[in-house]
C-alpha cells in the first residue's frame, strides 16, 4: 500500500510542478484560455491529493504528523491552495468580469514556483 500511496503523490508532485512552471514560462495569461481554467482546477485537485497520499504514508510509515518537516510541508501545501485559489482565481474572476485582454500572474506563479521547490526539498531530505 505504501508504494501505491507514494505512486499517488508522486505523480501529484508533477502536476503541482507542473502548473507551477507553466504559469511562470508563461507569465501572462488571457481569460478566456482553457489552459489558465485547466491550470486552477489541477493544482488544486493535485494539492489534495498530495495532501491525502502524504498523510496516509506517514500513517502507513509511522511518522509522527508532529514533525517539524511534515508540519511546515502540510503549511506549504495549504499555502499553495491559498494563493490559487484566493490571489490567481481572484484576479481572473476580475479579469473575466472587465473583458481585460492579459493577465500577469508572474508574482503568484513565481512564489508557488518557490514553494514546490521547498516541498522538492523537504520531500527528498526529510530534515
Amino acid at each position: 500500500m505504501y508504494n501505491f500511496a507514494l505512486f499517488l503523490h508522486i505523480i501529484s508532485a508533477f502536476l503541482i510542478g507542473y502548473v507551477a512552471l507553466y504559469g511562470v514560462i508563461n507569465r501572462v495569461f488571457i481569460p478566456t484560455s482553457n489552459q489558465l481554467r485547466i491550470n486552477l482546477i489541477l493544482l488544486s485537485t493535485s494539492s489534495i491529493l498530495s495532501l491525502l497520499t502524504s498523510a496516509w504514508m506517514i500513517q502507513i510509515a509511522g511518522f509522527s504528523h508532529s514533525s517539524l518537516w511534515i508540519s511546515i510541508s502540510y503549511a506549504l501545501w495549504i499555502l499553495l491552495i491559498i494563493i490559487n485559489e484566493v490571489f490567481i482565481r481572484r484576479k481572473y474572476i476580475i479579469a473575466k468580469k472587465a473583458k481585460t485582454k492579459e493577465i500577469n500572474l508572474l508574482v503568484e506563479y513565481s512564489i508557488m514556483t518557490l514553494i514546490v521547490v521547498l516541498l522538492t526539498l523537504m520531500m527528498i531530505y526529510k530534515p
